[in-house]
């Protein structure tokens, strides 16, 4: 009798593109969309803020509130000062009527920025640090004054104490 033939196993082939072969790449392509798409939103909303973060030189406003001599409030009443501060603001749709507001305001202001600089002594005014914190009160003061607008800094092309 002859031997059966033997026939050798058959090896099946894999499909490469199974249920779960295709699962895997979907959940690949939506984590590389999502991270393409957070990416994009990163960048946009860093580069608009670094945009923003001051004003427009070339829209920056000076308006000066002329010279101003304060009595300082040491004991005695012998110190004084002399200061002529400039307002700086940006010309933009928020502080479209500011140069009008300023100059009808211009006495009310002077008031604020005297009533700021009446408040200090000597020693609070002389050491040339003092400049921006007395710059910053009077910033703050002369903004809380305007209703429409804000200042953006205060300079001194006068700063004088005795």
């Amino acid at each position: 009798m002859a031997a059966p033939q033997e026939t050798a196993p058959q090896v099946q082939k894999k499909k490469f593109f199974t249920v779960r072969t295709l699962l895997i790449i979907l959940i690949l392509l939506l984590l590389l969309a999502g991270l393409g798409v957070g990416g994009y939103i990163y960048y946009k909303s860093t580069a608009s803020e670094g945009k923003s973060a001051g004003p427009d030189p070339e829209k920056l406003v000076t308006y000066s509130m002329g010279s101003l001599l304060v009595n300082l409030a040491d004991p005695g009443g012998s110190n004084f000062m002399r200061l002529t501060p400039v307002l700086e603001y940006e010309q933009n749709k928020k502080n479209k009527k500011m140069g009008e507001e300023l100059n009808k305001n211009k006495a009310a202001l002077q008031d604020c920025i005297i009533r700021v600089i009446r408040k200090k002594k000597l020693t609070d005014v002389q050491p040339p640090e003092s400049i921006d914190k007395v710059g910053q009160e009077i910033k703050s003061e002369v903004n809380k004054n305007l209703p429409e607008g804000e200042i953006y800094r205060v300079y001194f092309s006068e700063y004088l104490t005795q």
